[in-house]
């Protein structure tokens, strides 16, 4: 057995008294679900799809023949309506075409604009998907003038072929004398236009209300009444019309979307770092309960190699080649004037070094003096080489010292 499709798609309708909400699927029919007053209406939370029906009262019904390409005929048809006195400020937004047919390079055309109103809604946050004329949401007579109320005022609608062509709230309040008047005078007018094609009858869509003998007798037309039908849910993409203040609710709305976005990002990379932190603080705690154990264990060979090390310092001078006292002799021997030097004082210590001799002339002293202070084993002392001291002979005593800087 084929399952019923579950209703996603809500219809907000103005009905003879009030608003009204139905619901359905594209497919389907609608089901009328809630009542409302005549000043606004409400959406139902869990739907996919939402669709306003603007009364003719809030929109601006047209026909007109535009000259021109068909790409222009929203631009045309805002000179047209400018020409009558009707001003559009968004023409993106508040003025809608629809071509009806074509004759000599002229287009009839059913123009649809806003009207300077705010929107039927009682909750602004559940906005509407698309706005359209509720007339389109009825299927209307072919080649027919129609007769309805909405939220308690007459509506005319007049169609060319099956498509509404024009539509008007009357200013009567009764179907009297004074109702088919202007009707007449509204048939009158668009018949000069040449936009009112062939009217075969006027139909009521009203339950007791009006004389049909009357009707017939100042129209001239045949009149019947019928029930007015359910509603139908027009297609996805069908109008580009939305109000001014439906355009900043919408606004509003995906500006509060995205400051939530920001905060749930900035949400979830301070969760995601402090999760991180988390288990790097944890990770780092786990070494250094592994590096303690390894201190622990290690200590006591840390005291051992401590007192190797401190064996090895003060043995060092004694097996250092660099500072063996001997080689250090040797290598103040090898200035070449060294063999003419009597040494007489070698004092040595890892840090300084002092030398006393006696060379047979000054000369060789201050020979010597120079020669081992380019020694490279010597290099790293920094050498005291004072003037020798000369004996009555003409030989010379000196005294080197030579020290390293810490």
């Amino acid at each position: 057995m084929a399952r019923t499709p579950k209703p996603t798609h809500d219809l907000l309708l103005p009905a003879a008294t009030g608003w009204t909400r139905w619901t359905g699927t594209p497919a389907g029919g609608c089901l009328r679900v809630a009542e409302f007053g005549q000043s606004a209406g409400v959406f139902g939370k869990e739907v996919q799809h939402r669709v306003l029906a603007l009364p003719a009262a809030h929109v601006w019904v047209l026909p007109a023949w535009l000259n021109g390409e068909s790409a222009h005929l929203r631009d045309m048809a805002g000179l047209h309506l400018e020409r009558l006195g009707v001003r559009v400020t968004d023409i993106e937004h508040g003025l809608q075409t629809l071509r009806l047919s074509e004759k000599d390079g002229a287009h009839l055309t059913c123009i649809l604009a806003l009207k300077d109103m705010p929107s039927p809604l009682w909750d602004m946050s559940r906005l509407p998907d698309e706005i359209v004329l509720a007339a389109a949401c009825h299927a209307l007579p072919a080649d027919s003038i129609v007769i309805l109320r909405e939220l308690g005022r007459l509506v005319v609608a007049i169609t060319h072929g099956t498509q509404l062509v024009y539509a008007s709230a009357l200013s009567a309040h009764r179907l009297d004398d004074h109702a088919l008047s202007e009707l007449n005078n509204i048939c009158i007018q668009l018949g000069f236009q040449r936009v009112l094609g062939r009217i075969e009858s006027i139909v009521l869509w009203l339950e007791g209300e009006g004389d049909l003998g009357q009707v017939e007798r100042v129209t001239g037309l045949s009149a019947r009444r019928e029930p007015m039908p359910a509603p139908r849910l027009p297609a996805k993409g069908t109008s580009t019309l939305t109000p001014a203040d439906i355009r900043s609710a919408r606004a509003k709305q995906q500006a509060a979307a995205r400051t939530r976005l920001v905060a749930l990002s900035v949400g979830f990379a301070v969760a995601a770092c402090v999760a991180m932190m988390s288990v790097l603080t944890t990770f780092a705690m786990q070494e250094r309960s592994l590096l303690r154990e390894k201190v622990a264990a290690l200590s006591p060979q840390a005291s051992q190699v401590l007192d190797q090390k401190k064996s090895w310092i003060e043995a060092a001078p004694a097996v250092d080649p660099t500072t063996f006292p001997m080689q250090v002799l040797l290598d103040c021997m090898k200035p070449a004037a060294s063999t003419e030097v009597s040494m007489t004082n070698f004092e040595w210590a890892p840090d300084r070094l002092i030398l006393s001799g006696r060379t047979q002339t000054p000369a060789l002293a201050l020979q010597y003096a120079k020669e081992i202070t380019e020694v490279e084993a010597l290099t790293r002392f920094t050498w005291e080489t004072p003037a020798p001291t000369i004996a009555s002979d003409n030989s010379a005593t000196f005294e080197l010292k030579g020290g390293i800087t810490p």
